[in-house]
């Protein structure tokens, strides 16, 4: 704080239950929905959401610049001064001297029969009372310090680049020295020179003291610029959280799935997105017999794969999209919970742990096949589990499944253990996890059609008595997985399938049950790359639009980056290493892992003539790791925590540590 250069007195801006309400005739649409935010001198903060979340009409609220049939509930102060309900003389005392913003789609808010210098000098004439000769040089001197030339000032808005005019926009929110300052979509459509030119914008003004609100859908310029972040969703405050915890640490499930729709050179997996649309919050009313008109008080649940239909105002806005989402969330109004250093607008909590795995362990005669191992599944995440063949991944998945028994440890599953499960009701369990195996022509019998192969699990969990509902659950998991419903596919038998369609069979059968986990043990490995392809894209489109959680297995560390949220490398029947997957394929901690990369990306001379047998005491790798010491024979290392909880790895001296 010493370094920054703060006027006299900075002004706050406190928003207290905010609720905006857009009118017209006998309709209404909810835009704001009381949002409580606080803005403070020298702190930008971020606001965050998709289209239509409200990020602009917050904007315009505080400037005063709602229409006519805008109506407004709740409290928006600057310092002492209470902005809804001013007039229009007293909006303009404070308006680009004490609150300037940036508006969203540059050009459109010029004049385009105005030459540039003019309309940036405008503030200081209207304002300051400023002559015109004088508010020119002064506007010339600001357009200088975006790093535009001043002649370019006396052009008309046409005749400037997009990134020109977004500079311009710029130099005239700031030639007034506002207390607070909104940018709304201030780096859209800009090259990236332009883009980071006004960060560090930006970065100045929080260093003068100013209180920025920066509305974006940048969530990298969200995380890199911001000091907090807001998400916004269809008008309400779902999470509030410390910005750098956008991609790694998200409470919300809505956080989690925007983060993962946003092309960041901070993430590898390919893009994922968030299942169905976002409704309207439109609400209307009835005109009565005798022509009395009700309230506003029916919500018209509309989007745009959806017709309108009456649904009542209760429970959580995001339930019909989550990945988690229970029959409680459409009838509790769901306040903001203190979550440590986050709000988060969740009655789980928070995204919840779909499977817990503590300290299980599994050993056949005398050979260890899993040693005391712990693992957490988040809902609705992809863990992909990566390793050398023995290392214990496929003994790991199948206790995660409930098909082996650990001869140790305990096993949590939607918040129930599950070997009490299984005693009390193995059917319902099997029911909730689906198990795609390694071959697909070994996983199935070839006594059965496919009809019958994809009906087996409903079968064997008591649900295939009735004919049509079960006829009606298979065809509906065929056309999932982008197969035939014809009688004539349904009728063949394996032999008549190619690997490809095999698996989707395969596939099918594991989801016929809804399950909320899958377990997919080298789905992909006997494919070949254009079929693997295609079954991948289904696979994770089949993962957003039902909510699933994954536990993917594969040899493939190229394969696991490109879909997995996390990583999880395996070694001797160990998890030896676990984080994000940018994390552990951009900066392995362990250096088992590094050989595994060395050996995907072409150095498979280095990988060969390094293997070994793993030490039967002490790091089991320590026979073939470079940097090994005298400590790595002796006994086995305790896991540690790098990058702030993101990474865990069991070495004696993680790489990311030793090479700082």
């Amino acid at each position: 704080m010493t370094n920054r250069l703060y006027k006299a007195k900075m002004q706050r801006l406190t928003i207290y239950e905010l609720s905006v309400t857009y009118r017209a005739d006998d309709h209404a649409l909810l835009a704001l929905d009381q949002l409580s935010l606080e803005l403070f001198p020298g702190r930008i903060t971020a606001l965050v959401g998709e289209s239509g979340s409200g990020k602009t009409t917050l904007g315009k609220t505080v400037m005063g610049l709602l229409p006519e049939y805008a109506e407004v509930e709740g409290s928006v102060r600057l310092d002492d001064f209470e902005i809804p309900g001013a007039g229009e003389s007293k909006l303009n005392e404070i308006r680009w001297s004490k609150v300037a913003m940036l508006f969203q789609n540059g050009s459109a808010n010029l004049n385009p029969v105005h030459r540039v210098v003019d309309q940036v000098a405008e503030p200081l004439v209207h304002h300051r009372a400023a002559e015109k000769k004088e508010a020119r040089m002064q506007a010339e001197r600001a357009l200088e310090s975006m790093g535009l030339d001043p002649l370019l000032g006396r052009r008309f808005p046409h005749e400037l680049s997009g990134g020109e005019i977004q500079r311009a926009l710029l130099a005239m929110a700031l030639i007034l020295d506002p207390d607070v300052l909104i940018l709304d979509e201030p780096t859209a459509a800009l090259d990236a020179m332009t883009k980071a030119f006004v960060s560090r914008i930006i970065l100045t003004a929080r260093e003068q003291g100013k209180a920025i609100l920066l509305i974006t859908h940048d969530l990298d310029l969200a995380r890199n610029l911001a000091d907090d972040l807001v998400m916004l969703y269809l008008g309400q405050v779902m999470e509030t959280m410390p910005a750098k915890d956008l991609f790694y640490f998200p409470l919300h499930p809505y956080t989690l799935a925007l983060g993962r729709s946003y092309p960041s050179l901070e993430t590898h997996r390919d893009l994922g997105g968030i299942r169905g649309d976002a409704f309207y919050r439109i609400s209307h009313r009835h005109p009565q017999k005798n022509g009395v008109v009700r309230p506003h008080s029916h919500v018209v649940g509309a989007s745009p794969s959806h017709e309108n239909g009456h649904s009542p105002p209760k429970g959580c806005l995001f339930q019909p999209r989550c990945t988690q989402a229970l029959a409680v969330c459409t009838e509790k109004t769901i306040p903001l919970l203190n979550k440590g250093t986050h709000q988060v607008r969740c009655l789980r909590g928070g995204i919840a742990t779909e499977l817990e795995l503590e300290g299980v362990s599994k050993r056949y005669d005398d050979v260890t096949a899993l040693g005391p191992t712990s693992l957490s599944l988040r809902a609705g995440e992809i863990f992909c589990l990566v390793g050398e063949t023995g290392s214990g991944k496929t003994t790991l998945a199948m206790i995660a499944a409930g098909v082996l028994r650990p001869d140790r440890g305990r096993r949590v599953f939607e918040d129930r253990d599950m070997d009490r499960w299984i005693k009390e009701d193995y059917s319902s369990l099997a029911g909730r996890i689906g198990l795609i195996h390694q071959n697909p022509a070994q996983a199935v019998s070839h006594r059965f059609c496919v009809f019958d192969i994809v009906a087996e699990p409903l079968r064997i969990q008591n649900q295939g008595s009735d004919k049509e509902e079960l006829r009606k659950r298979v065809m509906g998991a065929l056309k999932d997985v982008h197969l035939s419903t014809e009688t004539q596919f349904s009728a063949r038998y394996p032999h008549e399938l190619n690997m490809g369609a095999l698996q989707r069979v395969c596939i099918a059968r594991a989801l016929v049950s809804k399950p909320s986990l899958v377990i997919a043990d080298e789905p992909t490995s006997s494919l070949d790359p254009s079929v693997q392809a295609k079954v991948l894209k289904m696979m994770l489109d089949l993962q957003i639009e039902k909510g699933l959680t994954m536990l993917f297995i594969t040899h493939d560390l190229g394969l696991a980056r490109k879909i997995g949220d996390r990583i999880g490398v395996m070694l001797a029947g160990r998890l030896v290493e676990t984080g994000p997957a940018v994390q552990v394929m951009g900066r392995p901690a362990h250096p088992y892992t590094r050989l595994l990369i060395a050996g995907t990306v072409g150095k498979v001379q280095t990988a060969v003539a390094r293997q070994g047998r793993a030490s039967s005491r002490g790091c089991p790798f320590v026979e073939r790791c470079d940097q090994a010491r005298e400590a790595c024979s002796l006994s086995y290392p305790e896991t540690s925590s790098l990058e702030e909880g993101l990474q865990m790895v069991q070495c004696h001296f993680p790489l990311a540590y030793s090479e700082k």
